[in-house]
């Protein structure tokens, strides 16, 4: 009886785990740096901090193919980069 509610217990955990698994909503734009004002910076870094914390969860646990997934995080990556990129500009020309 032990082992039939563990099984139980363990197969509805990766079903809910499974069906969380959710792909993020669209990307948040980032906001032109020679243009933005600080509170405009400060509102799209907190976007995209979820953004690509969501996304991470989701490429955790989505079933992808190696080759998606590492498309996947080479994307990630070049809009943290650009958005990174659009910091240093806007801290450049605050100067």
């Amino acid at each position: 009886m032990k082992k039939f509610l563990f099984a139980l217990c363990a197969s509805a955990l990766f079903s809910v785990s499974a069906l969380a698994c959710e792909a993020p909503a669209n990307k948040p734009e980032i906001p032109d740096p020679t243009t933005a004002a600080t509170a405009q910076m400060v509102k799209s870094n907190n976007e995209v901090k979820q953004y690509v914390k969501a996304q991470e969860e989701y490429l955790s646990c989505a079933s992808m193919s190696g080759r998606e997934k590492r498309q996947a995080i080479e994307e990630l990556k070049a809009y943290a980069d650009a958005f990174n990129q659009a910091v240093r500009e806007f801290k450049l020309a605050s100067n």
